[in-house]
């Protein structure tokens, strides 16, 4: 067992290791931070909580690293969401103690966004029949977590909405046919940067 984790380790190691020596990461990394910077200075001037802050930013950390993932691979690992729905649920513990009386609402925003990103989702993969997997399901569901009930749906349309018109322009290119299928998780990194920068 003890072999098997740290060969896990060794893979993981590995793989971070490679990704900083492509130019294509490096150049995506350095888009990540400008944005998140930029994002950060508009989430002060909109005088955001701090625990909102923390939990944006560690949420787009987490989707530009899963968007990179499967804009490559075109998978979304378990393994990465569990690591970023485990964070979610140690900082709603932690908005809770420390915000008592927004400890109910939060709770319920956050897993009503959940259900809300999840089911939708859930929606759109028994409709495309594939076209949408279920590592995106759950990767919106986990969206849906950190932005709430008040930020899910539009962060759903935004997201739609791109994935929408980039297929149509690759459509009419012919750069892609009818039914190949693309990843979608930079569609929802994309989507969730503009619904944030719109302040919703």
């Amino acid at each position: 067992m003890k072999g098997e984790e740290e060969s896990v380790l060794e893979r993981k190691k590995k793989w971070i290791s490679d990704q900083l020596q492509n130019n294509k990461f490096k150049a995506f990394l350095a888009i990540q931070i400008l944005l998140e910077a930029a994002l950060l200075i508009e989430f002060v001037l909109l005088s955001y909580g701090a625990f909102k802050i923390i939990r944006y930013t560690v949420l787009l950390a987490g989707l530009f690293i899963i968007a990179w993932i499967d804009g490559h691979e075109k998978r979304i690992p378990n393994s990465i969401l569990k690591v970023f729905f485990f964070i979610r649920m140690f900082l709603l513990a932690a908005e809770c103690v420390f915000a008592v009386k927004m400890g109910l609402p939060l709770l319920l925003s956050s897993v009503l966004g959940l259900l809300t990103g999840g089911i939708l989702f859930l929606l759109v993969y028994f409709l495309s029949r594939g076209g949408v997997g279920m590592g995106d399901v759950k990767l919106m569901g986990v969206v849906g977590s950190y932005v709430g009930i008040g930020g899910i749906m539009p962060t759903v349309f935004l997201t739609v909405m791109v994935s929408a018109i980039y297929s149509i322009i690759l459509l009419l290119l012919k750069k892609i046919g009818w039914k190949e299928e693309i990843p979608f998780a930079p569609f929802v990194l994309a989507g969730t940067v503009l619904a944030m920068a719109l302040g919703i």
